[in-house]
């Protein structure tokens, strides 16, 4: 027996034994192993002492820090019973353990478990956690502590990995983060902690799909109304007198010509409160309550959506899950009218110079019937606005332009794709890429997905501006966000202010003098481009010109009697793909950069840098002229053939003439009187002097 030998030495013994015996029947590898067994059944392990381990639950200090984590999701009363029995609960448990000593409850009420960021009771003994302030955290499931796989292996393992280990007790599986079986047990546990997460969320969405569609939407508490339950379940608004003339207030000064900060500051003055309780008001507070449809008596149901459940960060529902929409759900406090004017206000408040509302004003006799007058700077309308309007003004389509009875509660803007469902209007929801591909598949068609090659506009030919000198005719340029009427056209209509008029049945545009008082006229006399950067684009979109050219129309005068006025037609136009160099720069500047006269002589170089004389100018310029008038027939016309024939006959014959009748002003139902606004805040005054005595 050989005493005292550790046991790691016992192999080097053997193979040292193995190496001077002598085999003929035995490979050295069997003796080894027979040397090696011989050792370990004579070894007894004498002077070898064996010290136990602690357990790693067990901490070397005498008492334990332990504390508690309570969650709810909701923040219903119910709760609160539930919340103050398990604080109550777990108090009672920690302080009965002779082990234990009791450090705290955190307590998160009202929050989803599916996201610890959101959780200010679980950041909060996070932070305590790793400043060694307690222990132990029991808490009584894996779902209470963490819906998120990710964030509960991730917290877990920090806190295995703190020096000294703290661990997370889950009660009702008698679970330990600190014993050696836990990991598995525990990610189990959370990825179905997870998954049922997962499916609540869809649960609620569905639930939500129903609701709505059967007209029982979410109604929150806000300014202007109280929320009351009626004989049916539903829940619905009822005004509030006191905070309604706040809501009127607002609309009333956006409608006479205010902006928002006015808006705020005058509400900031009279001391009105805000829906949360506060004196103090911004522009966005304004804004926010300017666009809730629901001041005029109607509710849009899901105008957000959370994509992913992990996170509830909401996005703007644009067609990726059905919309609700129900009007007259509820009293107004403003009308229907009033409410849609303030929503173009707000959607021209970038472009606009003044913040009042423009009225859509068209000329209903005359030779102009049916042509819309136009505010360069107004972005209140849309096309659809236009095409309406002149259609039932020409007798096409029956109908008004009545803000009473348009229906914008989406931000102001129209709604598409309705359809009844039980008494609610249900906005379907639109396709996305994919489904357009797999339908355009089907049906035969184009998904609409190919890339407009700026170099090749749609419905035009594009050909060289140097074809096409118009330096000498009146033409107005179009750009997306400027138009622009030559020096020729400017000299041809004799006036210091015009007023442009658009009729998009005919695809005509007209230029004619008006007064400098009418609200819509454009000062003539300057060589700078006029920015009407809300009226091209719709006239872009309208003509389906492509945004990256410029576009040149000629312009036609019709006059009779002394009277005239320049008619464009907007489909026999030049476009032209801005180059690096022209991009900015008209055809007249680019045409003079080309030309030399730096001894006198030399004007022009050909396309062979040929010089021109003088003597041979008049000899070019007749060339030139020629080329022009037969390459203009077929280069820059459209690829479609325009009927002028329902316009062109009463302006170009003995039709009624009356070229200056005045556009007639439409939906004039938004009108609040200067009076009507003063005496709101000469009441509201009153009520803060009562306040304050």
């Amino acid at each position: 027996m050989k005493e005292g030998l550790p046991l790691s030495d016992l192999k080097q013994r053997a193979e040292e034994k193995a190496k001077q015996r002598i085999s003929g029947t035995s490979s050295r590898r069997q003796e080894e192993k027979e040397i090696l067994r011989n050792e370990i059944n004579s070894y007894t392990g004498e002077n070898v002492f064996t010290l136990n381990a602690v357990p790693q639950t067990m901490v070397e200090r005498k008492l334990l820090r332990v504390t508690a984590y309570c969650r709810v999701s909701t923040d219903d009363i119910g709760q609160v019973i539930s919340i103050e029995m398990q604080k109550r609960e777990y108090q009672k448990k920690i302080k009965e353990n002779p082990n234990w000593e009791y450090y705290g409850t955190f307590v998160d009420d009202g929050f989803s478990g599916t996201n610890t960021d959101h959780r200010p009771g679980f950041r909060r003994m996070m932070e305590d956690a790793i400043a060694g302030k307690f222990d132990v955290i029991i808490t009584k499931s894996v779902s209470r502590f963490a819906r998120n796989l990710l964030d509960c292996i991730g917290w877990v393992r920090k806190l295995q990995n703190h020096d000294p280990p703290i661990a997370v007790i889950f009660e009702d599986v008698n679970l330990n983060t600190l014993d050696q079986t836990s990991n598995l047990i525990l990610f189990v546990l959370a990825m179905v902690a997870e998954e049922e997460s997962h499916m609540k969320s869809e649960a609620m969405l569905i639930s939500l799909e129903w609701r709505f569609s059967r007209g029982r939407f979410l109604i929150p508490r806000l300014l202007g109304y109280d929320t009351v339950k009626g004989p049916d379940g539903k829940k619905t608004l009822v005004i509030v007198p006191e905070e309604a003339n706040t809501v009127r207030l607002m609309f009333y000064m956006l409608l006479n010509g205010s902006n928002l900060d006015e808006i705020a500051a005058t509400l900031t003055d009279l001391g009105r409160l805000t829906g949360s309780g506060s004196s103090v008001w911004n522009a966005g507070k304004v804004r926010g309550y300017l666009r809730n449809e629901r001041y005029c008596g109607d509710i849009l149901a899901r105008k957000t959506w959370t994509p992913n459940f992990h996170d509830h960060k909401s996005k703007k529902n644009r067609g990726a899950k059905n919309r609700y929409f129900q009007p007259n759900h509820h009293m107004a406090i403003v009308s229907r009218a009033q409410w849609n004017a303030a929503q173009k206000i707000l959607n021209s408040a970038k472009f606009s110079r003044n913040h009042k509302f423009h009225p859509m004003r068209i000329v209903t006799t005359g030779a102009l019937r049916g042509f819309v007058s136009i505010n360069v700077h107004w972005a209140g309308y849309d096309a659809d606005d236009y095409y309406r309007i002149s259609s039932v003004v020409m007798g096409e389509a029956e109908g008004n332009l009545d803000l009473e009875q348009e229906y914008l509660p989406d931000g102001g803007l129209r709604l598409t794709g309705l359809s009844d469902e039980e008494g609610i209007q249900r906005i379907a929801r639109e396709l996305s890429e994919a489904e357009k591909a797999v339908q355009a598949e089907i049906e035969g068609t184009d998904a609409g997905n190919e890339q407009t090659d700026p170099e090749d506009p749609d419905g035009f030919q594009v050909a060289s501006g140097d074809m096409f000198s118009h330096r000498n005719d009146p033409v107005i340029h179009f750009t997306r966000n400027s138009i622009k009427l030559n020096g020729a056209l400017q000299n041809r209509l004799l006036a210091e202010t015009v007023e442009i008029l658009l009729n998009p049945l005919e695809r005509l545009l007209a230029v004619r003098k008006c007064d400098p008082s009418n609200s819509n006229a454009i000062s003539l006399g300057s060589k700078n481009p006029i920015c009407a950067t809300p009226f091209c684009r719709i006239l872009f979109d309208m003509l389906g010109w492509n945004a990256e050219c410029r576009y040149q129309v000629l312009a036609s005068f019709r006059i009779k009697g002394g009277e005239g006025v320049a008619l464009l037609d907007l489909d026999n136009c030049i476009a032209k793909v801005p180059g690096k160099e022209t991009e900015d720069q008209p055809v007249e500047q680019i045409a003079e950069k080309q030309e030399t006269n730096d001894s006198g002589k030399v004007i022009f170089y050909g396309a062979d840098d040929e010089a021109l004389t003088v003597e041979k100018q008049a000899e070019e310029e007749e060339r030139r002229r020629r080329l022009e008038e037969i390459e203009s027939r077929t280069f820059g016309s459209p690829i479609f053939e325009h009927d002028g024939n329902i316009r062109y006959s009463p302006i170009d014959d003995d039709g009624e003439w009356d070229i200056f009748a005045d556009a007639v002003e439409q939906d004039s139902d938004y009108k609040v009187d200067d009076d009507t606004v003063l005496g709101l805040q000469l009441e509201m005054l009153e009520e803060k002097k009562d306040d304050l005595q």
